[in-house]
């Protein structure tokens, strides 16, 4: 018998985690080895000693054996070579120093890293709007300032740009969009600008609404129809990209397409599809440097995001835009669906790109909750107090935090933009309408401070609960004066532990009783984990998939118990994981 063997794994090149998992009595101590972020596989190391252990891969000892069981199957990437030295009785000590050195270079890796790319926590302000001075302007970027933002998502008006015709720019409305880009330059303040609305001599709108764009046409809602050739807006955004160049960060085509408050039109995927091929490649032309974000998506619409890119827009952007809102419910809660979900909708959204081959980020440019009095049975309609609307935004910039594709976040509102108590679009500012801070304000400087200095912790994906329920999109209230956005929100606190402990440990021991399965592990506080139950057949080699499936609530402390009386469990030899599925973090037990 040799004296020693090697089972080679491949190692990602940084970030991983250890952790000690249940075995079963003819075993040796698991090291499983998970990858942080990304789906990595859970590789068990295992000796046994009297042969191989089944449904494992092993070499050619006929008694230690070397198995290597892949729980998880790779996502992407690239691994490197770990050796798993298994040494004989004679050498305990040899594999146990082997084992010492390589848990210590493992757990170097796993140390929490910092965020590869610069994420953005911006907020929503509306210094364009009519009825705003330049004074009023720089009250608003000097508010954002102080609440701690890096970057201001602004609306930029196409029908205020080229209100008479095709190349006929308005110095006086082009004057205001100077004055914003000097003051966030002044001010340290990245901006992102939304260029939408199209003016009536590019409006498909219907000539009843039209007019010969007599009159306040506006008013008739034309600027909210798609332009009758998308070259005319892609020529619109490429002169504004060339006059601005690098000193707005980025540009967002349109602003909530799947929604017909802001896109009327039978066929919106069509329309907006072709608008991004237009667009896009004519502002590269002004700017190869510049940034477009496509989709801007009112909530997280997985389903209108695969059906652009079953109309080709892949390539037409650099970064996809969603809004995440999930109406009243906390940014952890699984909603009446993905859709409606700020913790689901995202990776739902993040899943969809990937099917297609597509790495590009994530920018969340609109989220929020309003803080007004109404409360009733309609999720959608309802409000939040003001504690829970500081409570929800500090969770959900916590858990972009987590996201590393998610370049920015961006709270909706600033400011109030009415002042009535009871309206719930206009009690979405992180101020009141005369200025004063509201609790959101504090706990938004908090996050910022997070973004700018803050490290990455690994996601929470809660239980999918499946509805028939079917929830209106963001907010289905017109606009009532020229304004290029719109509507609803998310965010909450972190857990009490540190971000830095959040998502470095996963482990899971089950053991049966009489009448009754009991698991016990440890799992990031406030989180949801699934348990899948792999039940070993007949030919010795565990199901594909799973028997069993539970979910399972981890409380602050980040310990959690359950009993399980499935009567199947009682019975035969079982394989167990708990997975995290917004990490992909796993961890694995055994029950014979």
């Amino acid at each position: 018998m040799a004296s020693r063997s090697t089972c080679s794994a491949t190692p990602p090149s940084s970030g991983w985690s250890t952790s000690r998992t249940g075995t079963p009595a003819d075993t040796e101590p698991t090291i499983g080895l998970a990858k942080r972020g990304i789906a990595w596989p859970l590789l068990d190391v295992r000796t046994t000693r009297s042969g191989p252990y089944p449904g494992s891969v092993t070499d050619e000892c006929p008694r230690r054996t070397a198995a290597v069981h892949r729980s998880r199957r790779r996502a992407e990437g690239t691994l490197v070579t770990l050796h798993a030295v298994l040494a004989s009785p004679r050498r305990i000590a040899t594999t146990f120093v082997v084992l010492v050195l390589a848990l210590a270079w493992i757990c170097l890796l796993a140390l929490p890293a910092r965020a590869s790319a610069q994420q953005y926590a911006a907020i929503q302000a509306h210094p364009l709007w009519g009825g705003v001075d330049n004074a009023q302007a720089d009250q608003m970027l000097d508010t954002a300032k102080a609440a701690g933002a890096n970057m201001v998502r602004i609306d930029v008006g196409w029908q205020s740009v080229e209100q008479n015709g095709k190349g006929v720019h308005e110095s006086w409305y082009l004057d205001r969009v100077d004055h914003v880009v000097d003051g966030a330059e002044a001010r340290g303040l990245k901006l992102l600008f939304t260029f939408a609305e199209t003016p009536c001599w590019a409006s498909s709108a219907p000539d009843s609404l039209k007019q010969d764009c007599q009159g306040r046409w506006w008013d008739r809602d034309v600027q909210n129809y798609p332009p009758v050739h998308a070259s005319d807006y892609a020529d619109a955004l490429a002169f504004m990209v060339r006059r601005y160049g690098d000193r707005v960060a980025a540009w967002e085509v349109w602003n909530e397409p799947n929604q017909d408050n802001f896109f009327h039109t039978s066929d919106q995927v069509g329309h907006y599809a072709d608008m991004l091929k237009a667009a896009y490649p004519a502002a590269k032309a002004a700017d190869p440097n510049t940034t477009i974000l496509g989709g801007s998506l009112s909530d997280s619409d997985y389903q209108f995001t695969e059906q652009l890119y079953q109309h080709g827009v892949k390539g037409n952007f650099d970064g996809w835009a969603i809004h995440p809102y999930s109406d009243d419910r906390s940014p952890l809660d699984p909603g009446p669906g993905r859709r409606w979900s700020f913790v689901r909708g995202v990776p739902a959204v993040r899943d969809v790109m990937l099917s297609h081959g597509d790495d590009k980020p994530l920018w969340l440019t609109e989220f929020g909750w309003s803080d007004c009095t109404v409360r009733g049975p309609v999720a959608w309609r309802n409000c939040v107090d003001s504690s829970t609307q500081a409570d929800y935004l500090r969770k959900a910039f916590h858990q972009i935090r987590s996201w590393s594709y998610v370049k920015a976040g961006v709270w909706f509102n600033l400011r109030n933009t009415g002042s009535s108590i009871d309206d719930r679009l206009s009690n979405y500012g992180l101020v009141g309408r005369d200025y004063s801070k509201k609790p959101a304000f504090f706990a938004f400087q908090d996050a910022a401070r997070d973004v700018a200095g803050g490290t990455v912790t690994t996601a929470v994906t809660p239980p999918q609960t499946v509805s028939s329920q079917s929830t209106p999109a963001s907010t289905p209230v017109a606009p009532t004066q020229t304004q290029h956005v719109a509507q609803t929100g998310s965010p909450s606190n972190p857990p009490a532990t540190s971000p830095s402990k959040q998502g470095r440990r996963v482990r899971l021991h089950v053991i049966r009783k009489r009448r009754y399965v009991a698991v016990r592990g440890v799992a990031p506080p406030v989180s949801f984990v699934r348990l899948l139950g792999y039940r070993r057949h007949h030919s010795g080699r565990f199901s594909h998939r799973a028997s069993f499936r539970a979910w399972v609530a981890v409380p602050n402390t980040g310990r959690f118990s359950r009993i399980l009386r499935a009567r199947r469990l009682r019975h035969g030899c079982w394989r167990f994981t708990l997975q995290r599925p917004g990490a992909h973090l796993t961890a694995s037990a055994l029950l014979v």
